[in-house]
């Protein structure tokens, strides 16, 4: 309600008390009126104390007019409210209240913005509007200036909040371009850890706005979607392959199984066919793939046990043999050195022959020395027996001639020997060139050591040799 002049109400005491200092951008003018005293008569206001019952009438002076803020009838009229809805006497300090508290919600508003959280800062500004409407308009010069400058301020929140918004945006398709990217690969780890990155940074880039978010999330989780579903067939795929690939370790650890047994028994045979199985086993172990991480130690070391346990005893059993190959040939040996000695003692007497003869008895006796030692043994034994008996001959011979064919026979055995005793030891040297990770270091010295054996048989055949050749000149 405007008024062009202020009213005295045809009260000739009514006092007209002006404001010129004021928080409300413009002059405030009261008029005090309609005072009595305690007889009811007419008297002059009191300027701050309302006890003469005076009415009062507050306005702004705003361009020439006076905004009425409230008016209060005098006792004398009945005291009423005539506009103001109750107010006080004084509307001064509603006003300030209503001006400070518009002040400070313009300045939450420029901490808002200050703040810079365009995202969560929608509730606080909804808040801050229903603060503002809450509070009465009294339309002031300073409530106008209030009310542009804060909604200068709203304005400026949803322009920044627009362009945080579309920013927000852009970072989210720039990350759906990622996740597209990532949709096929098969990089199941990297890819799954990349896409908890991916959706990190989608939580934290904050919103588009609620359809946009929802449209971009839409696209975003398709490509994430896509990703674990592949993953998820892939992985059911792994676990039908790893089902199959136990059932086949179970298989060959059956058939382990089979081959280490009772194996007292044996013959060299038998040992040869299960070793072969064994490594074959072993081969296709090797060939078939992977199972779940709980089974496989198990399976393996179940496997590998079972094949330790055959190879304990095959070693057990070269060992056990070798032992008696070893004790075959010092008794070799020995009769060796007895023929030797009965033919150097050039006795070709009947008794010395019958000794020479049980030899052979002997010899057949003794079980196998082993591959590499068995011919060269014969071999030195036969010579031995050999020389006795073409000595024998030679001293039962009246004929140099037969004797001298006879020696020179002789000659052509022993070149023999010498040719074969060198066949040996290259096919000693080539077992020891061509020997696997499974032969011991034992094995390939004791190799070496027959070859050196065998050279010395060959210097020593080479000197009779030489001998006989001597003899023949």
């Amino acid at each position: 309600m405007n008024w062009n002049t202020i009213p005295t109400f045809d009260d000739e005491n009514a006092k007209v008390v002006r404001h010129d200092d004021t928080p409300f951008g413009a002059p405030l003018v009261e008029v005090l009126y309609g005072a009595t005293d305690a007889e009811g008569n007419p008297v002059a206001p009191t300027e701050g104390s309302d006890e003469d019952g005076h009415g009062t009438w507050a306005a702004l002076e705003v361009a020439g007019e006076y905004r009425l803020l409230s008016w209060r009838r005098p006792a004398s009229e009945g005291g009423g409210t005539e506009f103001g809805f109750g107010m006080a006497t004084d509307p001064r300090p509603v006003l300030e209240a209503d001006i400070a508290k518009k002040e400070g919600l313009v300045e939450r508003m420029q901490q808002l913005l200050d703040g810079g959280d365009y995202h969560g800062g929608g509730s606080v500004l909804r808040q801050t509007m229903d603060e503002w409407r809450a509070t009465p308009n009294w339309h002031t010069p300073r409530e106008d200036e209030l009310w542009e400058e804060f909604q200068s301020r709203r304005k400026a929140f949803y322009d920044r909040r627009s362009s945080a918004r579309e920013e927000t945006a852009e970072r989210k398709r720039a990350l759906i371009g990622q996740a597209k990217s990532l949709a096929d690969s098969t990089e199941w780890k990297a890819t799954a850890e990349r896409f908890h990155e991916l959706m990190d940074q989608w939580k934290a880039a904050g919103s588009a706005g609620h359809e946009e978010d929802e449209r971009l999330w839409e696209q975003y989780n398709s490509y994430q979607h896509a990703f674990y579903n592949h993953r998820s067939e892939h992985y059911q795929q792994m676990r039908a392959e790893h089902a199959a690939n136990k059932k086949a370790k179970q298989a060959l650890i059956a058939e382990a199984r089979e081959v280490v047994q009772p194996t007292a028994d044996w013959s060299p045979r038998q040992w040869k066919e299960a070793n072969a199985r064994m490594r074959d086993l072993m081969g296709a172990w090797k060939q078939v793939g992977p199972v779940d991480r709980e089974d496989s130690d198990r399976l393996w070391n179940e496997f590998n046990g079972l094949r330790q346990k055959f190879f304990d005893a095959q070693h057990a059993h070269h060992e056990e043999v070798e032992a008696q190959q070893d004790a075959n040939a010092a008794g070799k040996q020995e009769l060796i050195e007895t023929a030797r000695r009965i033919a150097a003692a050039e006795d070709y007497s009947a008794e010395a022959t019958q000794q020479m003869r049980d030899l052979d008895v002997r010899w057949k006796a003794l079980g196998y020395a082993g591959s590499a030692r068995n011919d060269a043994l014969w071999d030195e034994f036969r010579t031995a027996k050999e020389s006795f008996w073409d000595a024998r001959r030679a001293h039962n011979d009246e004929r140099h001639a037969q004797w001298l064919q006879k020696t020179q026979e002789a000659l052509e055995r022993k070149r023999g020997q010498i040719a074969s005793l060198n066949d040996q030891i290259e096919r000693l040297q080539s077992r020891i060139d061509h020997a696997t990770v499974m032969v011991s270091e034992s094995r390939l010295n004791e190799w070496a050591g027959w070859i050196d054996e065998k050279k010395e048989r060959i210097a020593e055949l080479e000197r009779q040799v030489a001998d006989i050749e001597q003899k023949l000149k």
